[in-house]
């Protein structure tokens, strides 16, 4: 039998309320799957489940003291991390005051959002740098991506050759990682490229909106403009 005990420990926390069907878990789990080849071994934790006793918590809290590598992965709801993750990331932050980890260990984030600019998502990397180091975490960058809908909850395998830059942004990504390198620039500008014509996704956006406002009745009012003077 291996002796896995040596072997870096990587712990994905998803930050998105979906959970294991989110578009948030679906970019994640490609990179565990990665660092796994690499000789990681892994382990997932969603953020809200970790709120909700305090056995969860106790989980979690356990699982970062034992991890080398911490992956979170979320969207971006309006322009800010999910409710859920802050909470989480405040009592983290607040018990790393009080202690300090025992050895060292790496923080990256995957963020992507449903807008179709990528650039949307930085103010969200900007508050996981200052966690880290708030917190005494090596900061090893992000990787965010605009026009989340288009992957949805898919498996990137499944998700078919629109997503083959994320898909290669992420493999060059776990490349460095394993070698206890940051996120390359390369996966970086690879993973903010639009998935398809910014015109398209719109026009998918739209349909898809419209479509939801007539299935509940709501069809004629989507142009409303109650409080236009």
């Amino acid at each position: 039998m291996d002796d896995t005990s040596q072997k870096p420990n990587v712990l994905l926390v998803v930050g998105s309320p979906k959970g294991l069907k989110s578009a948030s878990h679906a970019l994640g789990n490609y990179l565990l799957k990665k660092l796994e080849a690499g000789g990681m071994t892994t382990g997932t934790l969603l953020a809200i489940a970790a709120l909700q006793t305090d056995a969860h918590l106790a989980r979690l809290r356990e699982a970062l003291d034992a991890a080398d590598l911490i992956i979170f992965s979320f969207p971006l709801y309006v322009d800010q991390l999910p409710a859920p993750l802050i909470k989480l990331l405040e009592l983290i932050a607040e018990e790393r005051r009080a202690r300090p980890a025992a050895k060292s260990q790496r923080l990256m984030a995957i963020v992507q959002c449903g807008f179709p600019e990528t650039h949307q998502n930085q103010p969200a990397c900007d508050i996981m740098n200052k966690f880290a180091k708030e917190a005494g975490f090596e900061w090893a960058g992000a990787l965010a991506m605009g026009m989340g809908g288009a992957v949805a909850g898919r498996p990137l395998e499944k998700a078919g050759g629109m997503v083959r830059k994320k898909v290669r942004a992420l493999d060059l990504a776990a490349e460095s990682l394993v070698n206890g390198g940051p996120v390359p620039q390369e996966a970086v500008d690879l993973m903010a490229k639009p998935i398809i014509p910014k015109w398209l996704y719109l026009r998918f956006g739209n349909y898809g909106m419209k479509s939801r406002a007539k299935k509940h009745g709501v069809g004629k009012e989507v142009y409303a403009r109650p409080y236009e003077s």
